[in-house]
């Protein structure tokens, strides 16, 4: 059973504004996973946006957890990625700590569809054993969903055709640059100039992990 985290500013309606020259930062990530196991990552794409501009992109191949380490046909047709093209690849607790967790500790964190990646990352953090970090993390999906309603669907490629943003779909780096451009976008849109009053603005709850467990991003009906 999952215990919500109580972190200072974690998930309010009305969050605290943020100090005055403090730099607006955030991490968009992706994962591709080898299999239906949600904890079967196998790349990573990872993307650092300080005050509306990229200041670190990277990518990384990821060889699946030993228990998990088999792929799919389903899944390689979707990301391309095959079990050759793994077979030295770093493993995914090694990468987290030298790599993943200094980009995302006390770093506010967004993925589209957030509740897959999520869970991604938590599913293989406790098969390593390895504590969750404490974080804040929003839903780009949802975002969308709140900020462009008409679009026919708020599926990354759609979103990102009517954003005019080219990329390359199931690329783990590539989602992530795209994923990036979403919030950016959303943020123009709404005329905020920061995540947390976007989410204000859309009746947003900001998700939270932290190492006592998570609470997930929602957003109210009826708000937009």
């Amino acid at each position: 059973m999952r215990k919500p985290c109580r972190l200072p500013h974690a998930a309010t309606a009305s969050p605290p504004t943020p100090t005055k020259g403090t730099p607006m930062r955030f991490t968009a990530l992706d994962f591709e996973t080898a299999n239906s196991w949600n904890g079967s990552i196998c790349a990573v794409g990872l993307v650092v946006v300080e005050d509306g501009q990229i200041i670190e992109r990277k990518y990384w191949l990821v060889r699946p957890h030993v228990r998990y380490d088999y792929f799919d046909n389903f899944n390689i047709l979707i990301h391309g990625i095959k079990p050759g093209m793994v077979r030295d690849a770093v493993r995914f607790n090694t990468l987290y700590a030298e790599e993943i967790l200094p980009r995302i500790q006390d770093t506010l964190v967004i993925a589209h569809n957030a509740a897959f990646d999520m869970s991604a990352l938590r599913h293989i953090l406790l098969l390593y054993r390895i504590p969750y970090p404490t974080t804040r993390y929003l839903c780009t999906y949802k975002i969308a969903a709140k900020t462009w309603p008409h679009f026919e669907n708020h599926k990354l490629n759609t979103v990102s055709d009517h954003l005019q943003f080219t990329f390359t779909h199931h690329n783990a780096l590539e989602d992530a640059l795209a994923c990036a451009n979403v919030l950016l976008a959303a943020l123009r849109e709404k005329n905020v100039t920061s995540p947390d009053e976007l989410a204000k603005a859309i009746g947003m709850r900001i998700g939270t992990m932290c190492e006592d467990g998570y609470s997930p991003c929602s957003v109210r009906k009826g708000r937009g």
